[in-house]
């Protein structure tokens, strides 16, 4: 499995077989992006599969609900107003917050999205979640491996805070990385890793 950034929130996740893009659209409203081709598209926001920017054989999802789609199981599911996914993929469970912002997440909602091996989470701020939520959330959850999005790097225009900043408060020396490629076997078993990609 491979995963991959192109900036914003916009995330492909590849392996030999199938390619699943989730939010491949930029915040800022200027920044442009051409076609994709993917098997799976997700949306977190339900007004973005208007800009049609997929292949039309792609399956998009874009509401809460579960399916499965070539051997990968997707559940999508409101927490705290909020539409995330939970993406089961080669026996890696990642958990994707989307645009999560502010809110509180309450014992129930958490239940959903414990035990999660990969954590992609906002942390810029601005109307997303700031360090420390995002801190809070994966204090919760406790994931395997955590993938920062929304920060100043790969935002465009937006005025978020820089990916440093989250690395402060989260307190765990990052690894960066162009993609991160790994197989179930490679997660880490006790301390959670933090992974910060570059924008393609």
């Amino acid at each position: 499995m491979t995963i991959s950034w192109h900036g914003f929130n916009y995330f492909k996740i590849k392996n030999t077989d199938h390619t699943l893009v989730l939010n491949p659209y930029s915040l800022d409203k200027s920044s442009k992006f051409s076609k994709i081709k993917a098997d799976v598209v997700l949306f977190t926001d339900p007004s973005r599969p208007e800009i049609k920017k997929y292949e039309s054989d792609s399956f998009v999802m874009d509401s809460p609900g579960e399916c499965e789609v070539h051997d990968v199981f997707i559940y999508g599911r409101k927490v705290s107003g909020q539409l995330i996914y939970q993406i089961t993929m080669e026996d890696i469970k990642i958990v994707f917050m989307g645009e999560f912002g502010h809110q509180e997440i309450n014992s129930d909602e958490l239940d959903f999205i414990k035990g999660t091996d990969i954590l992609i989470v906002p942390v810029g701020g601005g109307d997303l979640a700031t360090a420390k939520e995002a801190n809070k959330i994966i204090s919760h959850l406790e994931p395997r491996i955590v993938i920062p999005s929304c920060h100043s790097a790969g935002s465009g225009k937006l005025k978020l805070d820089n990916v440093e900043s989250f690395v402060k408060e989260f307190g765990v020396k990052p690894d960066q990385e162009e993609k991160l490629k790994l197989k179930k076997k490679d997660l880490p078993q006790e301390d959670v890793k933090l992974v910060v990609l570059e924008s393609q």
